[in-house]
Formats: C-alpha cells, structure tokens, sequence
C-alpha cells in the first residue's frame, strides 16, 4: 500500500506576509516495513489581498495548491 498527499504546513508571518510551506507527504507499506517522506513543494505567500504561489519545482496544478489556504 502507499499513500501521497498534499499537506499545508504551520503558517508564520514575515512583516505584512503570511508564508504557508506546502509539503508532500508519501507513507509506504508492505509487509513488516513502513516509511514516510516528506517533500517540500512550494510556499504560498498571502500579502494583504494577493496571494501567490513560489513552486520549489514544477506544478501541475497551481490553481487548486492556492485554493489550499483561506485567507
């Protein structure tokens, strides 16, 4: 068995930014053995009404990763 997901991060704050680290999660299983990783994919930045995405690679689908963080 394995499961990937997308999980969003603890917020911090830099001046008037709000920073929300984006990670991949991937947990593996099989048999006696069973392993995690974590992925670091990208930051959301939210500052004041704007918020944008800085990708740490490429990213298939920045739309829905922005629609991971409420303002």
């Amino acid at each position: 068995m394995f499961n990937q997901e997308i999980k969003v991060g603890k917020a911090f704050k830099i001046d008037e930014r709000i920073f929300y680290p984006l990670v991949k999660v991937f947990h593996y299983k099989h048999g006696q053995t069973e392993s995690y990783s974590l992925s670091p994919i990208a930051l959301i930045v939210v500052e004041g009404d704007m918020k944008y995405l800085l990708p740490f690679e490429e990213i298939e689908c920045p739309e829905e990763l922005l629609g991971m963080v409420s303002q």
